[in-house]
């Protein structure tokens, strides 16, 4: 075929070539190799007298069925498997002559037959090969020494992103190369490529660039698309260039051409990217984006969008937002990191950008931190400080600083199982600790006045804990916790009632005040075990493994007068009513949850044993856990809800959980809530279901076909085949019967059961399906829906049809929802990668589309 792109490395074959200048002998030589294939001449060519200094580095290797040297000694003949090595680079061909009167080299292949129009067939044509790279194919290659000056015939080579050919390539410099009618495709069928670019005249800079004049689309050898000329880049990894533009339309703009621009890759450690995007009715907007990264030091990006018109209205006026983010590892214990968003108001990302998650993102966010830790002694310290704005209502919160501290839990009293020490109860002991000093403020706009409120808060926290992790009676695991917090605050509050309001006054009072809580609890766990026999199963033995456990939770009311935390006043009614003086604080008010509760937990997994082969294997069969609780403190309805949720994986295409809420009390005679009474009061009773939830997958598809251990060979079709054979069916029955289609289908189902009111249950049966369906090995099927069972009505569902191409792709989506959104969607394009734009797109969406 005539057709074009460039080829970089038939320049390195020339390369090659040119150190190639070994010196010859006047004498008359003839080498003849043993053709049997037992021995081949290997060796350097022999020198007598050398006329001019060689240029190789290093030696050169060569074989051959066959090496003449010519009488007058001015010519040298390699023919047969010829194969000269030097460095990394080698050659192969059919024959070599090498003129050292006129230094030039020529490599071809040998005639080994002709067509039916009388056309010789070569074989064993030149081939060269450079370590890391794809072998470069040829007719015939010519080297001028002299001149270092070479052609290429119809060279073929294989590189990122495709094939590549030229009917002649020339070497007039170091690393310039012209090529005539020369084509590039990414089609594998290099024969007869379904689509290829075609040039005819063409020069490339190895390693840097190609320039082609003018260049031809064909599909099927018909021309469908032409460009006077391209420029290439030729430099592996990033490469600096044109972005190609988008074409779109908006209700506010008009036409569009998007993303249009240039891409520098200015280093391996950063680059930068501008981008216009031209409106026909707004005008022009601007966006940029500098990126910089060093491998495990550093890396950021900083990202804007500028707009000298406003792009929905084309009014002057000036528009812009920035985002920057940066991330540094200082050294292996401290790493810095900040991020940051701003633009000018709070509209311009929504009218402006076709990403869907910045048009929703109604806040900005700003945030630094700067973190240090100390492994050895489990410390770490964070500084950081952020900055927030709600778009929408314009409210602002900034902390400014943050500090933490923390130190890890660890042990009181260190105890080293190398040390010859008898473990006592009080290597136990563990204790943590944590420190958090913040400043925080807003601003909030007031619209009844059309002024803003500002405040300020500042606020240390301290946070202490006691662990004691120990076993008692050799079974039973005991842990007991106690919690403290330690604050401290600026300044407080202090009330005074005002019986005309009804209410107390706050006044702040600028001095040092802390408050001190705590809590704690105490638990206390096992495991137990058990084996069943079941010698009628598949699984022979059950093993079932419990933990259950208990604990208790215990903290006071701190609002109770006596801690001094509040204030408390009784108002005109004589309602008593409490005044946190504490509620100015970052950390919150003070906690009025008094808390004296028992939690219960059983964990359960059942596990199975098969005997297969007489081999043993342990699955899980399923695990089912319990929860529930106790409020000492409740007037009533002291027994929390018991939740039990159940999971199971029967086998890979096989899983389920399910979840249920019960309640130990009767509902009201509404049939709503709960009333103070015992299900089994008045006669025996279970507890009251209230809710089920049920997941369930099941995934099917055709089993795999069985392989004999020994052979690896489908026993499946083997057996098929003798089956066949014995019963003497034809050939197209045969046939018919190994048709295979390839497919798979899951479903999953979601099921929920409401009986919080027993007067109005609530069902619903929810499936989700995904089917896959390959017809042939180009074309597939798949369908996706959500359908409600219970009412029988679809959610959702779509259709995609898809059809490989070889070198392109086709794709069509449809989506038929009579009660929602309907759309359809249908694109053609080359599967390269760097060729993707290139393609046949149209979809319409949001109607009723049939």
């Amino acid at each position: 075929m005539d057709s074009s792109k460039q080829i970089s490395l038939p320049l390195i074959v020339i390369c090659l070539l040119s150190g190639i200048s070994v010196s010859h002998s006047q004498d008359t030589t003839l080498v003849k190799a043993d053709t049997s294939g037992n021995s081949t001449v290997s060796d350097s060519l022999s020198v007598q007298k050398e006329e001019k200094k060689s240029e190789i580095e290093g030696p050169v290797k060569y074989w051959a069925d066959e090496i003449t040297f010519s009488v007058d000694g001015k010519k040298s003949y390699l023919q047969g498997h010829v194969k000269i090595e030097y460095q990394n680079m080698e050659l192969e061909a059919g024959r070599v002559m090498i003129n050292w009167e006129e230094n030039i080299m020529r490599a071809t292949g040998i005639v080994d037959s002709t067509d039916s129009l009388g056309n010789p067939i070569y074989k064993e044509e030149p081939v060269f090969k450079e370590r890391g790279s794809e072998p470069i194919y040829g007719t015939r290659l010519e080297y001028d020494f002299k001149n270092q000056r070479g052609k290429v015939f119809s060279g073929q080579t294989a590189m990122p992103p495709g094939y590549y050919e030229g009917e002649e390539i020339k070497k007039i410099g170091k690393k310039t190369l012209l090529v005539k009618d020369g084509y590039f495709t990414s089609c594998d069928s290099t024969e007869h490529p379904h689509t290829y670019f075609k040039s005819y005249q063409m020069r490339i800079i190895t390693g840097k660039r190609a320039v082609a004049k003018p260049i031809i689309m064909y599909i099927e050898d018909v021309p469908v698309a032409a460009i006077p000329f391209g420029v290439f880049p030729m430099e592996r990894g990033r490469r600096s260039g044109i972005i190609i533009p988008k074409f779109n339309t908006s209700s506010y703009g008009g036409n569009s051409l998007r993303d249009f621009g240039y891409y520098w890759a200015a280093s391996q450690y950063w680059d930068a990217t501008l981008l216009l995007n031209f409106f026909e009715r707004t005008g022009i907007a601007y966006e940029g984006q500098l990126r910089y990264a060093k491998r495990y030091s550093l890396n950021g990006n900083v990202q804007g969008r500028y707009a000298p018109k406003d792009v929905t209205t084309g009014r002057k006026t000036q528009r812009w937002s920035l985002n920057f983010s940066h991330n540094q590892t200082i050294n292996e214990t401290t790493s810095l990191g900040a991020r940051g968003s701003f633009q000018s108001d709070k509209s311009f990302v929504r009218d402006y950008s076709q990403n869907l998650n910045d048009r929703l993102n109604q806040i900005l966010t700003t945030d630094a931190s700067l973190s240090k830790r100390w492994p050895t002694s489990k410390n770490s310290l964070n500084a950081s400080a952020s900055r927030t704005e709600n778009l929408q209502s314009g409210d602002i919160d900034y902390t400014l600083p943050r500090l933490s501290f923390s130190h890890t839990q660890s042990n009181i009293f260190p105890y080293s199982t190398t040390a010859n020490v008898e473990r006592k109860w009080y290597h136990d002991l563990s204790y943590s600790y944590n420190s958090n000093f913040v400043s925080r403020g807003f601003k909030r706009f007031q619209s009844a006045d059309s002024t803003y409120l500002t405040d300020h808060s500042t606020g240390w926290q301290h946070n202490g804990g006691l662990f004691f992790n120990s076993k008692i009676f050799k079974y039973f695991k005991y842990n007991q916790t106690v919690r403290f917090e330690e604050l401290w605050v600026p300044r407080y509050l202090d009330y005074t009632f005002v019986d005309s309001l009804n209410t107390a006054v706050a006044d702040t009072v600028e001095g040092f005040r802390a408050r001190h809580t705590f809590s704690t609890s105490i638990g206390a766990a096992t495991t137990i075990y058990g084996l069943f026999e079941i010698p009628f199963l598949p699984v022979r033995v059950i093993r079932h493994k419990m933990d259950p456990s208990i604990s208790f939770s215990f903290s006071p009311d701190f609002t109770d007068p006596g801690f001094g935390y509040v204030q408390s006043f009784k108002d005109t009614t004589g309602r008593n009513r409490k005044f946190d003086r504490f509620s100015a604080n970052p950390y919150g008010g003070t906690s009025s949850s008094e808390a004296r509760s028992m939690n219960i937990s059983v964990a359960n997994l059942f596990q199975g044993k098969i005997i297969r082969d007489g081999e043993e294997k342990k699955i899980d069969l399923f695990t089912m856990n319990l929860n529930t609780g106790y409020n000492f403190l409740a007037d009533s309805l002291k027994w929390r809800n018991l939740s039990t949720s159940l999971r199971a994986s029967a086998s890979r295409n096989l899983d389920f959980n399910v979840s249920f809420l019960h309640s130990f009390y009767k509902p009201n005679r509404d049939g709503r809530g709960f009333r103070n009474e015992y299900v089994w009061e008045n006669g025996f009773g279970l507890p009251r279901l209230l809710n089920v939830q049920l997941n369930s997958r099941v995934h099917i598809a055709p089993p795999p076909p069985r392989e004999n251990k020994e052979t690896g060979e489908d026993t499946t079709q083997v057996a098929d085949s003798l089956s066949m054979t014995q019963i003497g069916t034809d050939p197209i029955t045969q046939e018919l019967r190994d048709f295979k289609l390839p497919w798979d289908l899951t479903a999953n189902f979601t099921y929920s059961y409401n009986k919080s009111n027993v007067n109005n249950i609530q069902k619903r049966l929810d499936m989700n399906l995904a089917a896959r369906l390959e017809i042939t090995k180009n074309w597939r099927i798949q369908y996706s829906a959500n359908f409600n069972l219970m009412e029988r009505t679809i959610n959702y569902q779509s259709f995609n049809i898809y059809r490989d191409l070889h070198c392109w792709e086709m794709s069509f989506s449809w989506g038929p929802n009579p009660q929602g959104y309907s759309f359809f969607s249908f694109e053609i394009h080359l599967k390269e990668p760097a060729l993707r734009d290139l393609k046949l797109t149209k979809s319409s969406g949001g109607s009723k589309v049939y």
